[in-house]
């Protein structure tokens, strides 16, 4: 069985971004609601691939993941930075879905 750090750090950022959103206006809530949705699809598709966790472009898509919940928690408490934290995601979600697509063979 392939690892889970990732379908579950998509999850979880989701799940962030869902609360962000609701403390956001105008754009910026309709960005993130577009990542939310994209965050949900994409950590379906990880959970139904078999990942390789020693595979650096996997470890590199944690690893953004992981910095983006960061950044989100960081946000989260004053709402500022929404701009900083749409970036992070966008970039987490950018290589989170290629490698998730390689695994799919796609």
């Amino acid at each position: 069985m392939g690892d889970h750090a990732l379908a579950e750090g998509l999850a979880g950022l989701a799940s962030r971004v869902d609360s962000l959103s609701l403390a956001a206006s105008g754009d910026d809530k309709g960005r993130l609601e577009a990542q939310e949705d994209r965050l949900t699809k994409l950590a379906l598709a990880a959970i139904a691939q078999d990942m390789d966790a020693t595979n650096a472009r996997y470890r590199d898509a944690v690893d953004g993941v992981a910095a983006a919940i960061d950044a989100i928690g960081a946000a989260d408490r004053k709402i500022e930075n929404v701009a900083h934290v749409i970036a992070l995601v966008a970039k987490a979600l950018d290589v989170a879905e290629k490698v998730v697509k390689k695994a799919a063979g796609v």
